[in-house]
């Protein structure tokens, strides 16, 4: 008993309306003397999407943090958690949460290490470890990292 499987083939696909060209040349030969006959071909073109459902979309982005990111610029200094000054990094702040907090640095920092940062002076002074959970580079020897608090 023998068991053929037929293979299934795929209809032809037509060509997308922006591959198609605005003119087209076709010869129509005429005992050694082609002569050239154009055609215009016309394409559908949808109108473009109105603006304010483009920004609608962008702005429907999902909120993943447990608590709100409030935008707070300001110079920060990292050192290990055993408080060897001789580390010492100053990052500058860009956001900061009750969570953890957003900074960029001239260094990169490895995911899962623990520092502890100094922020702030006097009434509004911040003194808390942190734990590495995101670095990117965004430029030549400037990374965005992110940390929560731990």
């Amino acid at each position: 008993m023998s068991t053929t499987r037929r293979r299934k083939t795929k209809a032809a696909t037509p060509l997308p309306a922006a591959a198609l060209p605005e003119k087209a040349v076709v010869p129509s030969g005429v005992e050694g003397t082609p002569d050239v006959a154009t055609a215009t071909l016309t394409r559908e073109i949808a109108p473009p999407a109105p603006a304010a459902e483009k920004t609608e979309a962008k702005s429907k982005k999902v909120e993943r943090r447990r608590t709100p990111r409030e935008t707070h610029v300001a110079p920060a200094v990292l050192q290990p958690p055993s408080g060897d000054a001789s580390f010492d990094r100053g990052v500058q702040v860009q956001d900061l949460s009750l969570g953890g907090v957003g900074f960029r640095s001239s260094e990169k920092f490895d995911v899962g290490e623990i520092y502890r940062i100094t922020l702030g002076k006097g009434p509004l002074f911040l003194n808390a470890r942190v734990r590495i959970v995101n670095c990117r580079q965004v430029a030549y020897r400037l990374y965005h990292v992110g940390a929560e608090f731990i």
